[in-house]
């Protein structure tokens, strides 16, 4: 949706949203935040979030850093992909957390924090239904271009980039469950009767 962490006062579930975050957090549970979640986890590890300097809507490229593609969440990223975007909204990385990468129009597109907590400013997860329902909802249709926000007819255009995002989200995913199985290996390996 288009709301802010900072409208709790309209929206005030952000507040129980926001005690449920430093919960699983604290208890360290394995967290995978896009968009808003991404904004919510960042600000609970001690990021700002504040509005971007420009809205960035539609599909644009993401340069994943090269120290970010040496961990073990992202192995196998590619260097850059084209993805899709739709906020407003930007965070700086959290004390302690690993920025992902960077587009034209935001410095920080994410971040990893320890093996089992990462914020992905774009939006890994759309399907092309999804976009079409994002766009229509957000009332898209008559938007007009912007220095980093595409029409619907551009967006229309690179639709068949949502895979892009598709293949990082399973990366990551698969990268998740790995990592997590090692280490559960490990543990029950110490385990003395």
């Amino acid at each position: 949706g288009a709301m802010s962490v900072h409208d709790e006062e309209n929206l005030p579930w952000l507040r129980d949203e926001k005690a449920f975050i430093r919960e699983i957090l604290r208890a360290g549970k394995i967290t995978l935040a896009i968009c808003l979640g991404a904004q919510l986890v960042a600000e609970a590890l001690g990021g700002e979030v504040r509005p971007n300097h420009a809205s960035e809507i539609g599909f644009w490229t993401v340069r994943f850093s090269v120290k970010s593609l040496e961990h073990p969440l992202l192995r196998g990223w590619p260097e850059k992909a084209a993805v899709l975007h739709w906020h407003l909204d930007t965070f700086t990385v959290p004390p302690g957390a690993l920025r992902v990468g960077m587009s034209a129009a935001t410095a920080t597109q994410g971040f990893v924090w320890g093996d089992g907590v990462i914020g992905l400013q774009f939006h890994p997860e759309m399907t092309v239904p999804m976009v079409k329902q994002l766009m229509e909802f957000e009332g898209h249709e008559h938007a007009e271009e912007q220095e980093f926000v595409q029409t619907a007819e551009q967006i229309r255009a690179k639709m068949k980039s949502v895979w892009k995002g598709r293949k990082l989200l399973e990366t990551v995913l698969e990268n998740l469950v790995a990592l997590h199985e090692s280490e559960q290996q490990l543990n029950n390996s110490n385990v003395i009767n």
